[in-house]
């Protein structure tokens, strides 16, 4: 009876982490609004509740914070970066100090455009997800967008 009831019980705890990570817990929208010489790339994210995604790190260590990549860009030069005020805490797990968001950031990114002509690429977001509750956390999940003139 007793290996029954273990046998129940990693059943039930693989599946409860199993639902979760099938849960897409982020989702990011991706907007664009175009100036004359500039073109500003909005990015929403929204954070299942109980979960962060990682903004940066104060050290070498730790979980993958988000990144952007703009190499594949031609005729767009980055401007700058508007981020969200983010939270901040110190995990004694990686002991370095970590900032994140939950439920929902948006990130302004600012472009100028180099080319009369034509301007085409894509913008990657890398980010990595965990769970406050069960602590699981998601290999680092890849976003792009595309954008083209």
């Amino acid at each position: 009876m007793k290996k029954i009831i273990k046998v129940f019980a990693v059943l039930l705890i693989s599946t409860s982490v199993f639902a979760q990570v099938n849960q897409e817990p982020v989702k990011i929208m991706a907007s664009t609004s175009i100036s004359i010489d500039t073109i500003t790339i909005v990015l929403d994210f929204k954070v299942a509740d109980d979960w962060i995604v990682y903004d940066s790190l104060g050290g070498d260590v730790g979980p993958i914070p988000l990144s952007f990549n703009f190499d594949g860009l031609n005729g767009l030069e980055l401007i700058g970066i508007n981020k969200p005020k983010t939270k901040h805490k110190f995990d004694d797990i990686f002991e370095v100090n970590l900032w994140y968001f939950r439920k929902e950031a948006q990130y302004e990114l600012k472009f100028k455009v180099t080319s009369s002509d034509t301007y085409y690429g894509s913008v990657l977001a890398e980010y990595m997800s965990c769970n406050l509750n069960s602590g699981v956390c998601l290999p680092p999940q890849i976003f792009e967008f595309g954008v083209s003139k």
